[in-house]
């Protein structure tokens, strides 16, 4: 189930990332058309909105997959394994019925959105229900992940992303230490030589 979860959330980073690079797109061919005509492109804006929504809602589950969400550990981090498990079962089961109840609205509204055909109107009219369909779907990535950390922490096993922060902490002291010796011992010679 992990591993499925894991495909489809990379799935959708990659539709993140798709979705920046045409906003990204629309963006500059809205200026360009600003600069030689005066007036906007029609759509364009509408374009980089919708871009930027699919690219945050996709890149929700992402995020909470790799651990890169704001976390604090500032308490945590004095508490024993016991307690430690203990605030990781009580924080994602909070995590997961929040998310849920999230979903499950935002699925709602999507589904009253699509009813209605829900339209902005500017320089062109449009359609608002895919959006909402999108924020819906990245949301429901998103409880899948809550869903997954939370089984993990009853499992006995860290959320995901944890084990990588612990590595990369690891990997870069050795190279800090490593960096810290090198000026000490270079600022020290050069001392030497300066007596």
């Amino acid at each position: 189930m992990e591993k499925l979860i894991r495909i489809a959330v990379r799935f959708l980073a990659v539709l993140s990332a798709i979705a920046v690079v045409v906003m990204v797109i629309a963006i500059a061919i809205d200026v360009f058309a600003r600069n030689i005509t005066g007036a906007s492109l029609p759509g364009m804006i509408e374009i980089a909105e919708t871009a930027m929504v699919t690219a945050v809602a996709f890149g929700l589950a992402w995020a909470g997959l790799n651990g890169e969400h704001v976390a604090v550990s500032l308490v945590t981090d004095r508490f024993g394994p016991g307690l430690t498990r203990a605030t990781n079962v009580f924080v994602w089961t909070l995590v997961t019925l929040y998310t849920g109840w999230l979903s499950y609205a935002n699925i709602m509204r999507a589904i009253d959105s699509f009813i209605f055909r829900e339209t902005r109107f500017g320089i062109v009219q449009w359609p608002m229900y895919p959006m909402r369909w999108i924020l819906a779907i990245g949301l429901l990535s998103l409880l899948l992940v809550a869903v997954l950390n939370l089984v993990r922490t009853l499992r006995g096993q860290e959320p995901t992303g944890h084990a990588d922060e612990v590595q990369a902490a690891l990997a870069d002291q050795p190279d800090v230490v490593s960096k810290t010796s090198a000026s000490i011992a270079t600022s020290t010679a050069e001392g030497g030589r300066a007596s």
